[in-house]
């Protein structure tokens, strides 16, 4: 007894590559096709049909062979939209050409079962009345000839009206519903000739159109596009400087196989590249493969061995990578001879410590000592953090020697964190004591220490990786060791972010008394800040809430962009910021 392979499913093919494999196929799996499109009649703009591709002669063994199949007569207009418009708007009768042309053909090949409509390449929304009227007079004219011819329209795969990805918005698929048979539903080309490296039929675009469609059309009529086809990007270089259009050339999806497994090569199937199998793998999310021609071993940011701070594990589209945010001070101090904090018992004015670190206030000043035990040259660097633009200035001598430290740059990598500088470079020292002394330029800023060492250096840095590969020998594919022509090259695939506005000052109202600080003022209204636990210790989740006009008290700065999430509302007060930033309600300030 047979399998009943068509049980409770259909499956719509179309005789499109006229190749040897494609009447193989036909031959041995007839049995697992439900309705084919014999691609063998195209139209023009005057609506005349002419008969090229597969010859209808060639078919008539498997028409004969599978009479289960229905076996329709598919009409293209090689995707040229001149082609559709003048079918659409009848532009010198060649709509009604059209329709008489169909009867012709069906009365030619009176065995068909009916009509497939390949009409692409449409125009917009605005023209859907227009190209849905021209179906229902193509389907009027089929049914009026012989009711029981069926019709099949090939429609762009949307996943929502005005949902094209190709610009077919003309397509309307509840609008045409009534017009056909079955609906066999182009969901393929997402990734295309001239696009990025992509998958044909992404699943998140595949399920979109599965849900819009069969909320829209009855799902008996459809038919729901699978690609039997990939491409081959060349990304190595424009496609100009290669003598092409697009960056990809087709393959079937047997020749992509042969590709993987490494039946081709990359030198016109002649030495001197091996036939070498090549890096493959099979997307579990997108249910496709994938290969990387003339890749032999290949990592994702996440297999770095080791990576520092700031590089961090990040996942994007179910890709892997490492990036940074922000960049870290990176230091180097040869040896360290003398290691400090900022705390000292020797200090005049107002200074305050706490964990280390020593912060200035009216009048402040304080001293440190330390010895070396032979003369020698030293670098000396010390530790300081400006925890706000206008805390920005201190005093640091050593022996006598003052430099004063300041910054006012708009922006800075080491704004409201801490830093290393230096004090002094190749400095002469004797052996003995020495002493350092900070004072107040401007209140509020933060000593943590210094440190005498041999050779200090420091650079903002985004932090690095380590991979490890091993280069090897590969067997190819008749058993033989082997190894690329070109031996191996090393190369990294990057993604380069679009310029944003580099940020300078983030606030999420987690600290305690923000509002009462001199940075803020209230110009109307009443704003208070939520905390999750009002009497936690730490930083807990907080927002600001309130209504009337909040301002932001600093005008040292120009060609802000100030940016709050919303609702709220936030409204600078410095008339050198951009215009005001206002929503009603509640701000999550930033």
């Amino acid at each position: 007894m047979s399998y009943d392979y068509l049980k409770g499913r259909k499956c719509m093919v179309w005789t499109f590559m006229g190749n040897s494999r494609m009447y193989q196929a036909l031959a041995a799996y007839g049995d697992r096709l439900s309705q084919v499109g014999l691609f063998s009649f195209k139209v023009s703009r005057t609506g005349i049909i002419t008969e090229s591709g597969v010859a209808i002669s060639n078919m008539l063994t498997y028409i004969n062979r599978w009479p289960h199949i229905k076996w329709l007569l598919t009409i293209s207009n090689d995707g040229t939209n001149s082609i559709f418009a003048a079918l659409r708007d009848n532009t010198d009768g060649a709509q009604d050409t059209f329709l008489s042309e169909i009867v012709r053909i069906m009365e030619k090949y009176p065995w068909c079962d009916g009509i497939d409509i390949d009409l692409e390449k449409g125009d917009g929304y605005s023209t859907h009345a227009a190209s849905t009227a021209m179906f229902r007079n193509i389907y009027n004219t089929v049914k009026g000839y012989d009711s029981s011819k069926l019709m099949n329209i090939c429609l762009p795969g949307m996943n929502s009206i005005n949902g094209s990805v190709g610009g077919e918005n003309w397509c309307v698929y509840g609008d045409l519903n009534a017009y056909c048979d079955t609906a066999a539903i182009m969901s393929y080309g997402m990734a295309w000739a001239g696009s990025a490296p992509g998958a044909v039929s992404p699943r998140d675009w595949l399920e979109g159109i599965y849900d819009y469609a069969v909320t829209v059309m009855n799902p008996e009529k459809i038919f729901f596009g699978l690609p039997a086809y990939g491409w081959n990007w060349q990304i190595y270089d424009l496609p100009a400087n290669l003598g092409k259009t697009y960056r990809g050339t087709s393959n079937t999806y047997y020749a992509a196989k042969n590709w993987m497994t490494g039946q081709y090569n990359f030198t016109d199937d002649a030495p001197p590249q091996p036939f070498i199998p090549i890096l493959a793998y099979w997307d579990d999310y997108d249910m496709v493969p994938w290969a990387l021609p003339q890749v032999y071993d290949f990592m994702e940011g996440r297999d770095a061995t080791s990576y520092e701070y700031p590089l961090m594990n990040g996942t994007y589209n179910r890709r892997h990578y490492l990036t940074a945010y922000s960049k870290e001070q990176h230091t180097e101090f040869g040896t360290i001879y003398v290691d400090a904090d900022g705390t000292t018992s020797s200090y005049s004015g107002i200074v305050s410590f706490e964990n280390g670190v020593a912060t200035l206030g009216d009048a402040g000043s304080a001293t440190y000592t330390f010895s070396v035990s032979s003369a020698g040259t030293y670098d000396i660097a010390i530790r300081l953090c400006y925890p706000f633009w206008d805390k920005n200035g201190i005093y640091v001598s050593i022996d006598g020697n003052t430099t004063h430290f300041t910054e006012s740059r708009l922006w800075w990598p080491y704004w409201r964190s801490t830093f290393w500088t230096t004090l002094a470079s190749n400095i002469s020292l004797s052996a003995g004591t020495h002493t350092i002394v900070i004072s107040v330029d401007v209140k509020g800023v933060q000593f943590y220490g210094y440190r005498v060492c041999s050779s200090f250096s420091e650079a903002p840095s985004a932090g690095s990786a380590t991979f490890t590969l091993s280069p090897r020998h590969f067997i190819d594919v008749d058993g033989n060791e082997c190894q690329p022509d070109r031996a191996f090259k090393l190369t990294c695939e990057m993604l380069r972010r679009k310029p944003d506005s580099a940020l300078i000052w983030y606030e999420d109202f987690r600290d305690y008394g923000v509002l009462q600080t001199n940075y803020w003022t209230t110009l109307s209204g009443s704003w208070t800040v939520w905390r999750e636990d009002e009497y936690s210790e730490s930083r807990v989740y907080s927002h600001l809430d309130g209504s009337g006009k909040l301002a932001w008290q600093y005008d040292g700065f120009s060609d802000i962009h100030l940016r709050a999430a919303c609702p709220g509302q936030v409204q600078n007060h410095a008339p050198a910021f951009s215009p005001p930033h206002s929503c009603p309600g509640q701000t999550n300030g930033r």
